[in-house]
């Protein structure tokens, strides 16, 4: 019998194996307890998990109940947390759900999509197109896509590039102040001048 405590995933290490525990009690400490032929997983007096042990090394042993409860709270959480950003900085949205609901369509595929446009696009933009998607009764987020490319072409503007940043933490939180042009062509006044002297 030990106390351990998993990382950030919801897998313990045993004897060079990792073993699942439920998600939720990811960072807790719990107990295990070993025998020849099985690993148990309490948190105090309740049993959270029974795998078969293994003799293999790196293996991965897990309850496929464990897997699919990860999958569906993960699941919850990014639709969440993408309709929660799209209501922050386009309050309308609120409404396009609630429309979208009302008709029975699948509301994450519009919401992740509705997220890239906003990443193109920007608040004002999407937020004038999502109004008008409204008014049109022209709800899901390929409507809304062409709303706002169509008033992009009529502007003349060219198509918005995605950048794409890599997943290091803090990298997509940094605020980026930009710098008056001028002080750009001052410097190469500056270079130009030296190459003269």
């Amino acid at each position: 019998m030990r106390v351990v405590r998993s990382g950030k995933t919801p897998y313990v290490r045993f004897d060079r194996n990792n073993y699942s525990i439920p998600h939720t009690h990811v960072r807790k400490p719990l107990t295990l307890i070993a025998s020849a032929t099985r690993v148990r997983i309490l948190d105090q007096q309740t049993e959270l998990t029974d795998h078969h042990r293994t003799y293999d090394t790196g293996l991965t042993v897990e309850d496929p109940a464990h897997v699919e409860n990860l999958i569906v709270a993960t699941r919850q959480t990014n639709a969440h947390t993408t309709r929660d950003r799209l209501r922050a900085a386009v309050p309308a949205t609120a409404t396009l759900f609630e429309r979208l609901a009302e008709r029975g369509e699948a509301l994450r595929p519009n919401a992740t999509r509705l997220l890239a446009l906003l990443d193109d696009y920007g608040p004002q933009e999407l937020a004038a197109a999502v109004n008008l998607a409204l008014e049109r009764d022209a709800l899901g987020a390929g409507s809304i896509a062409h709303i706002l490319e169509t008033r992009r072409r009529q502007r003349g503007l060219k198509p918005p590039l995605r950048l794409t940043l890599p997943d290091r933490p803090g990298l997509r939180d940094l605020d980026v102040r930009p710098h008056d042009l001028e002080a750009y062509d001052a410097l190469g006044q500056k270079n130009s001048d030296d190459a003269g002297d």
